[in-house]
C-alpha cells in the first residue's frame, strides 16, 4: 500500500537541498560549454535500445600519438525518470584538464524502460568502452565510473554482475542501495517496482562490485534515508572486502554534491581526483578555464 508523507518527503532530496534548481542550471550550462568544444563525439551508439546513446570527450585529438589515457564514466541521476547525458557533462572540462577522458551515458528512462533494462544498459555501456575505447583514445583498463543518485544505484548494480568488465574505481554519490520501499513512494508511479523487482534491483541485496575501490560519498544536507543508505552500502562493501572510502561531505546536499567531481577547486574534488589516480601536482589546480595554474 502507498505510504504518502514521511516516505515521499524521505524519497524527496529536494526537501532538504538548498537551491537545487541553480545546481540543473550549472549542470545544464557547463555541460552545453562541453559539448560544443572541438573533439567532442556526441550522441554515439552503443546499443540498439532505446536511450542507449552517450557523449564522449576525448583527452586528446583524435589520431594523435602517445599513449591510451584513462577516462570517467559518469552515469547520471533523475529518480531513473529525469535528466539525460545532455545534463550530465558538467564534469568533462575538469577530467579532460586532468589528462583524462570523459563518457556521459545515457540508458533510457521509466516508463518507457524497466530498471532491469536500465541496468542492462549501464552493463553494456561498459562493455562497450572496454572494446572500443581504444578508438577514442581510451584505455580499457583504465576505466573509471561515476554515478549519482539514480546513477550511482545503476552503477552498483550493473557492476555486481557478470555482463559489466571489472573497472578500476568506482566514485557512487547520494545513492539508493536498498529499494524496498521505493513501491510505496511517489518515485514508483513511473518506475513500476513490483515488491520483488524492488529486492532484486537493489545492490545490498547483490554480490560486490566489481571494481578495485570505492568512494562513496552522500552530502550532508540529504534526507535520513539517503544518509542511512549510504552507511548501509558503505557496511556492505567493507563486508566483501571491497576497499571503501566513505564520506558524507559537509556543505552539500544531492544536486550540489556532483558539481564537485574533479574539481581541484573544491576539497571533495581533490578528494575524487585522488581516488581516480588524477590529482594535480601538489601547489597546481585545474582553474574553472580547465588550465592548470600554480596556487596562491
Amino acid at each position: 500500500m502507498r505510504e504518502p508523507g514521511r516516505l515521499d518527503r524521505e524519497y524527496s532530496p529536494s526537501t532538504v537541498a538548498r537551491d537545487p534548481a541553480r545546481s540543473l542550471r550549472l549542470y545544464r550550462t557547463r555541460s552545453d560549454d562541453a559539448r560544443s568544444r572541438p573533439g567532442a563525439h556526441t550522441t554515439v551508439r552503443y546499443g540498439t535500445e532505446s536511450g542507449e546513446r552517450c557523449h564522449v570527450f576525448p583527452a586528446a585529438a583524435p589520431g594523435t600519438p602517445g599513449p591510451r589515457t584513462p577516462a570517467l564514466v559518469f552515469v547520471h541521476g533523475g529518480h531513473w525518470q529525469e535528466s539525460g547525458i545532455d545534463d550530465a557533462c558538467f564534469a568533462a572540462r575538469n577530467a579532460l584538464a586532468h589528462g583524462c577522458a570523459f563518457v556521459a551515458v545515457g540508458y533510457g528512462l521509466a516508463p518507457d524502460r524497466t530498471l532491469p533494462d536500465m541496468i542492462a544498459s549501464v552493463a553494456r555501456a561498459l562493455e562497450w568502452l572496454a572494446r572500443t575505447g581504444p578508438r577514442f583514445g581510451i584505455d580499457p583498463e583504465r576505466l573509471h565510473v561515476a554515478g549519482s543518485s539514480a546513477g550511482a544505484h545503476l552503477l552498483a548494480a550493473a557492476l555486481a554482475g557478470g555482463a559489466a568488465p571489472r573497472v578500476r574505481s568506482a566514485c557512487l554519490l547520494s545513492g539508493l542501495y536498498d529499494l524496498t520501499e521505493i513501491p510505496r513512494t511517489y518515485v514508483n508511479e513511473a518506475v513500476g517496482l513490483t515488491a520483488e523487482l524492488a529486492r532484486d534491483c537493489s545492490p545490498l541485496r547483490m554480490p560486490a562490485p566489481r571494481c578495485d575501490s570505492v568512494l562513496l560519498a552522500a552530502g550532508q544536507h540529504e534526507t535520513r534515508t539517503y544518509l542511512r543508505q549510504h552507511e548501509a552500502y558503505a557496511a556492505h562493501l567493507a563486508a566483501h572486502a571491497v576497499p571503501v572510502t566513505a564520506r558524507v561531505v559537509p556543505d552539500r546536499d544531492h544536486f550540489d554534491l556532483p558539481l564537485d567531481l574533479a574539481d581541484a577547486s573544491t576539497p571533495f574534488g581533490r578528494t575524487t581526483l585522488n581516488h581516480l589516480g588524477l590529482a594535480a601536482p601538489t601547489g597546481t589546480e585545474p582553474t574553472r578555464e580547465g588550465t592548470v595554474t600554480s596556487a596562491r
